[in-house]
C-alpha cells in the first residue's frame, strides 16, 4: 500500500512570503542554508565580512529566488544598522535572522594576546546581539518574527582545545538565547539556539591547516573514538535542516530552546 502525504501537511517547514537574513552567508553552513530557504520559498539577504563572496553567492543562488548580497561587518554597528537597513529597502524588512557568522581562530589559553580574546567576542557575542537587537526592531513592525543563533556543543560540554575564547563566546550566545525569548515574547518573535557538534565545512578544514603550518596543536574530548555517537562530522545541509525547522512555523510553539545537533556527542 503506498502512502501519500498531504503537502498541506508540510507547509509549515516551508518559508513562502518570508524574508531572512543570514549572517556569514558566503560559506559552509551560512551558504547552505540560505541556498535551502530559497527552495522553500523565502527571500534571502546573504551577508558577510567578504561581500565579494556574499554578492557572489547571491548572484549563485539567484535561480532559487530572491536574493541579495551585501557585505557586513557583525561586529561593528555602523555596518550592521547599514545591513538591515538595505534589507528594509530591498524587501521591506525581515521575518528571520540566522546569526551564523563566527570567528574561528585557535589560540593556547596561557599565551592567548587579548586582541584575540577580544576579537572572537566582538564577532560571536557583540554579532549577535547588534543583529539581533536590529532584527527585533523590523519584526516588531511586521508582526513577529523568529531568530536562530547559532551557538555551538562547546558551549555544554567541552569540545576541542585550545578554545576557551570560542567555547565562553557560545555560551553568550546561548544566555542570549534564553533572556531574548522571554523579553520578545510579546512581540510573536521566537529565539532558539542550534548547537552544533561538528560538521565538514571550511571552518574546521583551515584550522586543521593551520595546525600543520605551525598554528595552535587541536586536542580534547571531540577526537577520542567513539565520543561521536554516529562516527562522523555533519554535513552542513544536516545543519541546515534544523535552522529551518526553529525558522518555521513547524516550531510555532517553540522559543528559548538550545537544540543540540551533534550526533549524540554531549551524551557520549
Amino acid at each position: 500500500m503506498t502512502t501519500t502525504i498531504d503537502q498541506t501537511a508540510l507547509a509549515p517547514f516551508t518559508l513562502p512570503g518570508k524574508v531572512a537574513l543570514i549572517t556569514g552567508a558566503a560559506s559552509g553552513l551560512g551558504k547552505t542554508t540560505a541556498e535551502l530557504f530559497l527552495k522553500v520559498g523565502a527571500s534571502v539577504v546573504i551577508t558577510d565580512l567578504n561581500g565579494d563572496g556574499a554578492k557572489a553567492t547571491a548572484e549563485e543562488f539567484a535561480g532559487h529566488g530572491p536574493t541579495l548580497g551585501i557585505q557586513m561587518d557583525v561586529s561593528d554597528e555602523a555596518s550592521v544598522k547599514a545591513g538591515f537597513a538595505a534589507a528594509a529597502e530591498a524587501f521591506g524588512g525581515v521575518d528571520i535572522l540566522v546569526n551564523n557568522a563566527a570567528y574561528r581562530n585557535k589560540a593556547n589559553t596561557l599565551d592567548m594576546p587579548v586582541s584575540e580574546w577580544d576579537i572572537m567576542h566582538a564577532v560571536v557575542g557583540r554579532g549577535t546581539f547588534l543583529c539581533l537587537r536590529e532584527a527585533v526592531k523590523q519584526m516588531r513592525g511586521r508582526g513577529g518574527g523568529s531568530i536562530v543563533n547559532i551557538s555551538s556543543a562547546c558551549s555544554h560540554h567541552p569540545m576541542i582545545f585550545p578554545n576557551m575564547h570560542y567555547d565562553s563566546a557560545k555560551a553568550g550566545v546561548d544566555a542570549i538565547t534564553r533572556l531574548a525569548c522571554v523579553e520578545f515574547a510579546p512581540d510573536k518573535i521566537r529565539v532558539n539556539s542550534v548547537l552544533p557538534g561538528g560538521m565538514n565545512t571550511p571552518g574546521p578544514k583551515n584550522m586543521k591547516a593551520a595546525e600543520a603550518s605551525g598554528g595552535a596543536v587541536i586536542a580534547g574530548p571531540a577526537l577520542l573514538p567513539g565520543r561521536n555517537l554516529m562516527g562522523r562530522a555533519a554535513e552542513p545541509i544536516e545543519m541546515a535542516r534544523a535552522v529551518l525547522f526553529l525558522a518555521s512555523d513547524a516550531a510555532s510553539y517553540i522559543t528559548g530552546v538550545e537544540l543540540l545537533v551533534d550526533a549524540g556527542y554531549t551524551k557520549g
